[in-house]
């Protein structure tokens, strides 16, 4: 009881000023800043933060563009790979298809008499004009069509025969003469242009 009335007795402390801080006895009292100091440490770690993500920003740009541009070589690479190979098809497909069309219009082409006539001609100019006999083989329905004509060869090939040929088709016509044959038939004419496709 009498150690309550002693601290009874104590006497409040009074300051003059406004405490700064509070700290223990026999310890260093903690830094104070200023509130400008407190301004310029916020201002600097706003910029060195700024400045942070603006580096890894960088880095990060750097590696997507890294990789855009490994995309696209891989892109272009596939579209050249894939271009050889379309070029390589249309190659094998189109002479089939031109030789196919051909075929068809060659089919379906009415033989006329000026036709015939031209297709001996044709094969005759591979043979040197003389008087050694050239036999001239044609379809049957062809060598009607130019019954008649025949003395028109006769001026250079005067030993000329024509010869029917019932395997011939109309259009088709063949040249024997001591060199050899001229097969001046239709499907000859087909091979050799598909063999000059490829």
């Amino acid at each position: 009881m009498a150690a309550s009335k002693k601290m009874q007795t104590r006497k409040p402390i009074r300051l003059h000023a406004s405490p700064t801080g509070v700290f223990l006895a026999g310890t260093k009292p903690r830094p104070t800043f200023t509130e400008a100091e407190m301004e310029a440490a916020k201002r600097e770690a706003h910029h060195r933060g700024a400045d942070e993500a603006a580096r890894l920003l960088e880095r990060q740009m750097l590696e997507q563009r890294g990789e855009l541009i490994h995309l696209q070589a891989q892109t272009f690479t596939a579209l050249v790979e894939q271009h050889a190979v379309l070029v390589q098809q249309v190659h094998e497909v189109v002479p089939e298809l031109v030789l196919e069309a051909i075929a068809r219009v060659l089919a379906g082409t009415p033989i006329d008499r000026e036709t015939v006539i031209r297709i001996v001609t044709d094969l005759l100019g591979e043979v040197a004009p003389g008087r050694e006999q050239v036999e001239v083989q044609l379809a049957p329905g062809d060598l009607n069509l130019i019954s008649g004509y025949e003395e028109n060869f006769r001026e250079k090939y005067p030993a000329i025969v024509f010869r029917a040929d019932a395997e011939l088709r109309p259009g088709d016509c063949k040249v024997r003469s001591r060199f050899g044959v001229i097969d001046g038939r239709l499907a000859t004419k087909l091979r050799a242009l598909e063999s000059f496709f490829k």
